[in-house]
């Protein structure tokens, strides 16, 4: 974890403790781009409690907001209102630089705390896009369960983002049917089967580096083989992760992080 974490993920500091002046990190906040107007910004209610309630900072001191589309404002806090929690927009931040790679991440539908886990990991790695998607072996909770969980992983994303200090905010789609999913202009188009024996994913990542990849990983039962050839046939390359089965979080990260490795922002 870097020294200066504005996050809040590193050790609390005492209630109280910061000061309006600064004197450490600025904690960062989240904010949709219309919020911002007028040289301000005003906090949604979610964000506004976890700063007075759960950071309690107060009138005058000095935070980090950034609007999940390219934009961090450095900013201090006007007033508590009952509306939000009222930013006076200060000086723009130079954004930590994104990865030159558009990577799109399409996961199979499965348990809740699986699939919430690749919501974090995939924002933090520097994912663009992800794609929840339904399939044979997939779960399948009812549509006003998805509406709920989808709302989740938006706000997942959201926390992450700030966590991880990116400036770009993962769009995540509504999960469709796995036909859709594989519809796409990437250049690279790779899905990971566990049936596959041939494929090794190194050779597939020799190439220069392209500008968008669309990775498909399955759910917890992967895919039969009549989904891997519908792939195929869109011309997606069937990759192996090796010789042991993985669960949908680790086989998410495992591919994102070697993608970002090859052709992303990872040394």
């Amino acid at each position: 974890m870097k020294k200066d974490d504005p996050s809040g993920t590193g050790p609390a500091r005492a209630a109280g403790a910061a000061s309006p002046s600064g004197g450490g990190a600025a904690r960062r906040f989240f904010a949709d781009p219309e919020c911002f107007r007028d040289g301000g910004v005003v906090l949604d209610p979610e964000e506004s409690r976890h700063l007075t309630r759960v950071l309690r900072l107060g009138q005058g001191h000095r935070v980090e907001v950034c609007d999940g589309c390219g934009r961090v404002v450095e900013a201090r806090v006007e007033r508590v209102a009952p509306e939000g929690v009222v930013l006076t927009l200060e000086r723009e931040l130079e954004p930590v630089v994104e990865s030159p790679l558009y990577l799109t991440l399409a996961v199979g539908l499965a348990k809740t705390e699986a699939l919430e886990t690749v919501i974090r990991q995939a924002t933090e790695m520097g994912v663009r896009r992800i794609e929840p998607f339904l399939s044979a072996f997939s779960a399948r909770p009812a549509s006003a369960r998805l509406a709920q969980r989808l709302e989740r992983w938006r706000r997942l994303a959201r926390e992450s983002l700030k966590s991880c200090q990116r400036a770009f905010l993962p769009e995540i789609a509504p999960a469709a049917p796995f036909a859709r999913i594989l519809e796409g202009p990437e250049e690279v188009k790779l899905l990971c089967w566990e049936e596959e024996r041939v494929g090794g994913l190194s050779l597939s990542l020799c190439g220069p580096r392209p500008h968008g990849v669309r990775v498909v990983v399955g759910p917890e039962g992967g895919f039969p083989p009549e989904e891997a050839a519908m792939a195929q046939e869109q011309g997606f390359r069937l990759v192996s992760l090796g010789p042991r089965r993985l669960k949908v979080e680790t086989a998410a990260l495992t591919i994102i992080v070697l993608i970002q490795h090859a052709w992303g922002d990872l040394a």
